[in-house]
């Protein structure tokens, strides 16, 4: 993703879970993009400095990675810190911002969610957007799930996906063989 010439840096800032690296990219007003769970620093890093996230203190740097560790222990919400969406279309807005209502532990369907932001029947363009969210666990997007149940859709792979649903009791553990 490339960062438009006279951006306001953002600050990076990057931790360890219990999942793998994860991290954001902060504005002034929140965050601005966010990483799914790496399995490296330097791929976490990676993808937010092509966001924007530069290397600077920031005061809220340590709470933030509070938050995405307690996040990955199943100990946080993430869901209260504020966001700050990049340039947009309303309807992405509207989507994105919708997935918040979601609550932890619980799924929603693609028709859902485009009945919430005012676009009934339109559930593939939902999902079209809902895959494009740059804020990803911030934005719960791995809660929207296909009508009929099944795990569909989702950029760090349905692995990922089942193991978020699976951390905020969405769906039962799986057992080890």
């Amino acid at each position: 993703m490339a960062v438009p010439a006279g951006t306001p840096a953002l600050s990076l800032v990057v931790t360890e879970t219990a999942l793998g690296w994860a991290g954001v990219a902060l504005s002034e007003a929140g965050i601005r993009h966010a990483t799914l769970f790496h399995h490296t620093e330097a791929a976490a890093r990676g993808e937010l400095q092509a966001a924007g996230g530069v290397e600077r203190d920031d005061p809220r740097a340590e709470a933030v990675a509070a938050l995405l560790r307690g996040f990955a222990l199943g100990t946080a919400s993430l869901t209260e810190y504020p966001v700050d969406l990049p340039s947009c279309t309303p309807l992405q807005r509207r989507t994105w911002l919708a997935l918040r209502s979601i609550p932890r532990g619980e799924t929603r369907s693609y028709g859902w969610l485009a009945n919430q932001v005012g676009e009934p029947g339109k559930a593939r363009i939902i999902g079209s957007i809902n895959g494009a969210n740059p804020i990803p666990l911030w934005l719960p997007c791995h809660r929207v799930i296909g009508s009929d149940g099944t795990l569909v859709g989702f950029g760090g792979g349905l692995a990922m996906k089942q193991a978020l649903l699976e951390l905020e009791g969405a769906l039962p553990k799986r057992l080890l063989a």
